[in-house]
């Protein structure tokens, strides 16, 4: 008699688990949904505050249930390590504002040797970097909002001296799209090193610079983008080729210098006018 045996693979069912800091949920904090959670879950989070950066190690959704995503806060509480930290692959997280510690230099999203992320609808504030991948391909950043200027919403001691909106180092054959990058001291968006990324319909004004293309960074389409007000629209080191076209751009310079001679004519005419009505109130005419 001959037995044959049959392996038949279980078949574990995606959860959808949810959090909501004042309840009732599955958990009150967001990490301790994440710990609990397993490979193709969805973790939904309801409006609400939630204190502590974030570590999310499996390929998971984080998805804020809020209507106006910035109802669902992520206030970082360690100053030394980024507000959400990704090392798995696949993840999608979208919908949440982020808050960094005050006076620290610290990332707001941080992509870390990673593919196929999904990074959507986020708005980063009170942070030195807004989201920075290293040594990773094949993401899409999209419809997020990285303007420091926002961190005067949430703090009395005034606009926070950010660097960097999107930086990507060692990064390929990414995704930026419709995302809004708006008055951070050096960059709106940096990429070092990193090639065949597309870069467009972005606005990005009232930077440094508004896209720089440094350290042979090739091969990138930078395509009907908005940049304005910014000191320099695309800045390259001239070491690689890229794809730029259909890009408006305005300077910061440019308008400064139109408004003062704006000034200057409307000063030159107000003494015009008031020297005439000197003239006509002592019975003179030109």
């Amino acid at each position: 008699m001959t037995l044959v045996f049959m392996i038949v693979p279980l078949t574990v069912n995606a959860a959808t688990i949810t959090v909501d800091d004042n309840g009732p949920a599955d958990f009150v904090s967001i990490q301790d949904a994440v710990n609990s959670s397993k490979n193709g879950d969805t973790i939904v989070v309801y409006p609400g505050s939630y204190v502590g950066n974030l570590y999310i190690d499996k390929e998971i959704k984080l998805i804020s249930k809020a209507s106006d995503y910035d109802d669902a806060y992520v206030y970082a509480t360690d100053p030394e390590d980024p507000v959400i930290h990704i090392i798995a692959n696949n993840v999608t997280f979208r919908g949440f504002a982020l808050l960094g510690v005050e006076e620290f230099d610290q990332t707001g999203i941080f992509l870390d040797e990673v593919s196929g992320n999904l990074i959507g609808n986020n708005d980063v504030v009170i942070l030195k970097y807004g989201i920075c991948l290293l040594n990773s391909s094949n993401n899409t950043i999209a419809g997020n909002t990285i303007n420091p200027d926002n961190y005067e919403v949430f703090s009395s001691s005034g606009h926070n001296p950010a660097d960097i909106g999107i930086k990507l180092y060692l990064s390929d054959n990414n995704i930026l799209s419709n995302n809004v990058v708006n008055s951070n001291n050096d960059m709106g968006i940096s990429l070092q090193i990193s090639g065949n990324n597309t870069l467009d319909n972005n606005r990005i004004s009232q930077n440094g610079v508004g896209i720089d293309l440094i350290s042979f960074s090739q091969g990138n389409i930078i395509t009907n983008n908005s940049l304005s007000d910014n000191l320099k629209g695309i800045g390259s080191d001239g070491t690689a080729v890229n794809n730029i076209s259909n890009n408006e751009i305005t300077f910061r310079e440019e308008k400064e210098e139109r408004s003062f001679n704006i000034s200057i004519t409307l000063i030159l005419l107000s003494a015009v006018f008031v020297l005439f009505i000197i003239r006509k109130m002592r019975g003179m005419a030109f």
